[in-house]
């Protein structure tokens, strides 16, 4: 992966790519699940209908807002993103894993809008898809597309949530998870 034209794609949506995070000890395909959790583990959405004008900066603004209520950015605005890498002995363009990326969120950023037209965090404008959480991993933030509306979930104290906690476990040890996979989920499960 070319870093240079990565970080040049995230600073064109108001993001600052620092590194690559391996060995975080928060695996990023655990973080992936949150849409998958139940408003009963803790799981908050906001939502806007697909047919919205306005539909980008209003998801926009409630990414925003939740991910400033439940902890995501550290003082310096930083957090990690998921950035798919393609394995060392990858086949094929779908063969890949999702690594952090240790981001800093700068003034006049487009999270639903430039940053998923660039593939940052989305496939195409106004079409978000993505993994985010805490540098400690105390909230993951996930944006998706829904039938009829666009959004952001978040999870608060993932480690808590039993439904996530069943899938690491399940994750541990198989042949499509690497060794560091296993080892950041192993941790992850120890907390």
């Amino acid at each position: 992966m070319n870093t240079e034209i990565l970080a040049q794609a995230m600073k064109d949506c108001g993001l600052r790519f620092l590194e690559f995070r391996r060995g975080t000890e928060i695996p990023p395909y655990v973080a992936g699940m949150v849409t998958s959790c139940r408003p009963d583990e803790g799981r908050r959405d906001r939502t806007v209908a697909l047919d919205d004008p306005a539909r980008v900066p209003k998801a926009n603004a409630d990414w925003f807002e939740l991910a400033t209520e439940f902890g995501l950015f550290s003082v310096d605005r930083q957090f990690l993103l998921s950035i798919s890498v393609p394995y060392p002995d990858a086949v094929d363009d779908t063969d890949v894993e999702g690594v952090w990326g240790l981001v800093e969120l700068l003034d006049g950023w487009d999270i639903m809008g430039a940053g998923c037209a660039v593939c940052i965090t989305g496939s195409q404008y106004g079409c978000p898809a993505f993994v985010m959480s805490a540098l400690d991993g105390s909230v993951f933030v996930q944006g998706t597309v829904w039938q009829d509306s666009i959004g952001t979930a978040v999870l608060p104290n993932p480690h808590r949530v039993q439904s996530l906690r069943d899938i690491a476990c399940l994750n541990v040890g198989q042949p499509y998870r690497t060794a560091a996979e296993d080892e950041d989920t192993l941790a992850w499960l120890a907390r």
